[in-house]
């Protein structure tokens, strides 16, 4: 498999061969076609829950990523294709350093709200078993996706098997995402470095933006492949889901069917804070606006 570097040096990009400086590489390229079986019953959504019920599974998950999600939801929207196409990587000497990778789902992707209980993604690693993090966030101002502007809604545990052009999953109880202003969902996932192997994502040629950071090649937060020159390597992540959040009521915090005292408890413990199950407007704090909706959508 040739890989090949890109050295940043002062802005300019350089191609060069492979040394044991760290600089992004890029994986192998074949094709696998994507398969799902059929799923069990299907459960309620809890609205405006965001992903806070699947806090508890990582220790579900910590044993290694799961075949690709059994019920793909009645519209899953995924960020490309998937023809197994090798990603890029941050290594040295053709061994990865610690790398983190981007997807990010619009609005006019979700629709007015979107539930799914598994997230599907593409994952390439030719050496040991190696650790990970899959997480799921809302960038509150769209645009480029950076950590310091995004609340976590849920992390996972994963791990990276070895084995080339992998489709793999996590999943858990269903979850509603409602996106308002300019937010965005994004999915990242983080890879420790590997002692032995080259670890990176995989997916398709063309598709959605694939955002990449690694501080062990000098980028920070992240940028896009193409700025690095690799318009051509794409992340495939699907969410596996249907729109809108059937069950459930708006302002019904503890999911027990009611909007009531107990809810404005909750909301004001949470009060002053970016709590997404109490941030029902998603601006990133809980306060007046929630109240509000609470009120508005009162039971008893």
């Amino acid at each position: 498999m040739t890989k090949h570097a890109i050295c940043l040096l002062s802005g300019t990009i350089l191609l060069a061969a492979a040394t044991a400086t760290a600089a992004p590489q890029k994986g192998r390229s074949h094709a696998k076609p994507s398969a799902h079986a059929p799923f069990g019953a299907s459960r309620d959504l809890p609205r405006n829950e965001g992903f806070t019920a699947a806090h508890g599974m990582a220790a579900m998950m910590g044993t290694g990523p799961m075949d690709p999600c059994p019920n793909p939801g009645a519209n899953p929207i995924a960020s490309s294709g998937y023809t197994g196409v090798g990603g890029v990587a941050c290594a040295a000497g053709g061994i990865t350093t610690p790398n983190s990778y981007a997807m990010v789902f619009t609005q006019d992707q979700l629709g007015g709200a979107y539930s799914f209980s598994c997230v599907n993604y593409g994952v390439d690693n030719n050496g040991s078993p190696l650790a990970g993090t899959l997480a799921v966030w809302i960038d509150e101002d769209g645009g480029t996706p950076s950590v310091a502007g995004m609340t976590l809604l849920s992390a996972y545990e994963i791990t990276l098997e070895t084995g080339d052009d992998q489709q793999v999953g996590v999943s858990g109880d269903p979850l509603c995402v409602e996106l308002t202003g300019d937010q965005t969902l994004v999915v990242t996932m983080s890879i420790e470095a590997s002692s032995d192997g080259f670890a990176t994502f995989s997916g398709d040629s063309t598709g959605a933006t694939t955002w990449i950071a690694s501080s062990s090649c000098g980028i920070n937060d992240f940028i896009t492949m193409d700025s690095i020159g690799f318009p051509n390597n794409k992340w495939w992540v699907e969410l596996s889901g249907d729109f809108g959040c059937e069950g459930g009521l708006t302002g019904d915090l503890n999911d027990d069917g009611l909007v009531d005292g107990a809810d404005i408890a909750i909301l004001l413990g949470a009060w002053g804070t970016a709590d997404p199950i109490a941030d029902l407007t998603g601006d990133g704090n809980v306060d007046g606006a929630d109240l509000a909706i609470v009120l508005g959508n009162w039971t008893s």
